[in-house]
């Protein structure tokens, strides 16, 4: 008997659609390797007026032409550009973000991903599942990510700084609009980079002042971007580590997208720092401004930013129970913990 295509059972038809979806997954870092490079040379900037021939392009970016035309293609078969059919290549929506000129632009991030010892950290992401230990810290001899990017790559540093600065600019007003800030006269945002986040938060309560702290060479470039946004007669900047000292004298301390960065043990130090400026002010509060890893199987970009924090080096990303023990252990106990913009939420913690 002659068996027809429709007769066939289900598991002769060959892979399927989760296959192919499994396939794309898969190829997630050649994505992203190939969206950093054309970060790097800046073309989504190239094409804000409008389409370009990749000869234009290749001679503006000093690149290989045909090359380029690989790279550009394969970053619009996921939608990022698009290739029309006079051969010349356009912005789309999400080529936008790629831009250095926009809200929520995402460039420097994507340049940054690319940096070596990071993108090289995930070749051995299994020692870090068999030794829980971050493996970056090998590749980078022995230094941790922050003092190897300030002393030995400062490209990427650059990079590194500009994109926590985009993500800021668009980001921090909308977290600053969720939270009463206001009741606070005096915020200390430690860890606070060009200070972006402080002064969204003072141009929202002009009736607070703020203390920037961070070390030197990360609030070197900071009174611009207080002077543009208003501020400066409202800051003060203190530059040191959050693991010596952290200045005293705030009704608050903000840490936005810090503790992520660090093991427990680090983060018990960071915030024993705080406890001991807080002293006896009952009044004061810790805003640990952080992703809450959510239970259950849906996706979430916090569940993928927890992983490249094991590998990279040694930092994760908290569930609302790691939290608690984290503030207690500490000196601290949760008071709330306010849902803010995605991924991020509020912790509000309190000395006791």
């Amino acid at each position: 008997m002659t068996t027809t295509s429709t007769d066939r059972a289900p598991e002769s038809q060959g892979p399927g659609e989760e296959q192919q979806e499994l396939l794309m997954m898969l190829a997630g870092k050649w994505v992203a390797g190939t969206l950093n490079v054309l970060a790097r040379l800046g073309v989504a900037d190239l094409l804000a007026d409008g389409p370009r021939g990749v000869a234009e392009l290749a001679a503006a970016t000093d690149t290989h032409a045909p090359t380029l035309h690989r790279f550009l293609r394969a970053a619009a078969s996921v939608g990022v550009f698009a290739e029309r059919e006079d051969k010349r290549f356009e912005l789309t929506p999400k080529a936008q973000y790629l831009r250095s000129d926009v809200p929520g632009s995402l460039r420097y991030l994507a340049y940054f991903y690319g940096e070596t010892t990071v993108w090289n950290c995930w070749g051995y992401a299994i020692d870090t599942v068999r030794t829980g230990e971050p493996n970056g810290h090998k590749l980078r001899g022995g230094k941790n990510f922050f003092e190897y990017l300030e002393q030995e790559a400062p490209e990427f540093a650059a990079a590194f700084h500009k994109a926590m600065s985009e993500l800021n600019e668009s980001r921090a007003p909308k977290i600053a609009d969720s939270f009463d800030f206001g009741r606070f006269a005096t915020i200390a945002d430690i860890g606070g980079g060009q200070g972006r986040f402080l002064s969204a938060i003072l141009r929202r309560y002009p009736g607070s002042r703020g203390i920037l702290f961070d070390i030197e060479t990360a609030i070197a470039s900071a009174p611009p971007v207080l002077a543009a946004q208003g501020v400066t007669d409202r800051v003060e900047l203190v530059s040191g580590s959050f693991f010596d000292e952290v200045p005293s004298g705030a009704d608050a301390y903000t840490l936005k997208a810090v503790m992520h960065d660090w093991a427990d043990a680090e983060c018990r130090k960071v915030l024993g720092r705080i406890r001991q400026a807080i002293g006896d002010d009952a009044g004061a509060r810790v805003l640990i401004v952080d992703g809450v890893v959510p239970e259950g199987n849906d996706p979430h970009y916090i569940k993928l930013m927890d992983i490249s924090m094991a590998v990279t080096n040694g930092g994760r990303e908290r569930t609302v129970a790691d939290w608690t023990s984290l503030v207690e252990e500490s000196g601290f106990e949760v008071v709330a913990i306010h849902p803010t913009l995605p991924p991020h939420s509020i912790v509000e913690a309190r000395p006791v």
